[in-house]
């Protein structure tokens, strides 16, 4: 699929279906696949320049999505904390004993992970899934041995796999301030302003429950802002007048 995908492809729900869009700023014809082959139309005038279509490439090897998850609304640390990530093709899992080794030296502690980080296993062929880690054994090529409650497959290198660490969840009754709403930090501050103005109305503050409700929009918007840092680069000719 076409590079930053996370800028040029969209995608709706609608109930149980993903509905997939692609973002083009120049395309004014489109092609469509049916039964009969691959026919290709024109656009409406109005629709040149930006605009979604329908998906024009082969999705070859499947679609992955990813989101956090809010079947657990709070978590110990903020999204931002887990900074863990490393991918391979050099990492196997064994059963017994529930380890996972990276086949590269050290890359456990330079990648950032630490003894009780809750990680999550993508590419895996049969272990895609979250695990604790409990702790680390060996020298050199160290191996993570994951919490007694979670299992493994036996499963060899050469899958193109990806562990990052995810917050570790908190029961709900066992929340207090150290815990943080499953958000990064801006949204959370943003579910902060957006509490006070509703206490601000029940307080029948009507002045001060806008204020809080633009505080809250205004964080909103920030952190779509933050998503979307784009830089352009251009090569200089040897002539070229600065």
């Amino acid at each position: 699929m076409s590079y930053d995908t996370n800028r040029n492809w969209m995608y709706s729900l609608s109930g149980r279906h993903i509905h997939l869009w692609q973002w083009t700023e120049t395309s004014a014809t489109d092609s469509l696949t049916g039964t009969g082959g691959t026919y290709k139309f024109r656009l409406p005038s109005e629709g040149y320049g930006k605009q979604l279509i329908y998906p024009n490439e082969d999705i070859s090897s499947g679609l992955r999505v990813e989101y956090t998850a809010f079947t657990e609304p709070f978590v110990s640390e903020a999204l931002e904390d887990t900074a863990g990530r490393y991918s391979a093709s050099t990492i196997g899992f064994t059963s017994s004993g529930r380890l996972i080794t990276t086949g590269v030296t050290g890359i456990w502690s330079t990648s950032g992970f630490a003894a009780g980080d809750k990680i999550r296993v993508i590419g895996s062929a049969s272990n895609d899934g979250d695990y604790t880690i409990d702790s680390f054994t060996g020298t050199g090529n160290i191996t993570a041995v994951l919490d007694s409650g979670d299992s493994l497959t036996d499963e060899s290198s050469g899958e193109s796999v990806t562990i990052y660490q995810i917050p570790k969840s908190v029961i709900v009754r066992d929340a207090d301030e150290s815990s943080h709403i499953n958000l990064n930090r801006m949204l959370s501050l943003a579910v902060v302003d957006y509490i006070k103005a509703q206490m601000k109305e029940t307080a029948g503050d009507l002045q001060g429950k806008e204020y809080c409700m633009r505080e809250f929009w205004k964080k909103v918007g920030d952190n779509e802002s933050n998503k979307r840092n784009i830089s352009m680069s251009f090569p200089a000719s040897p002539f070229a007048v600065k």
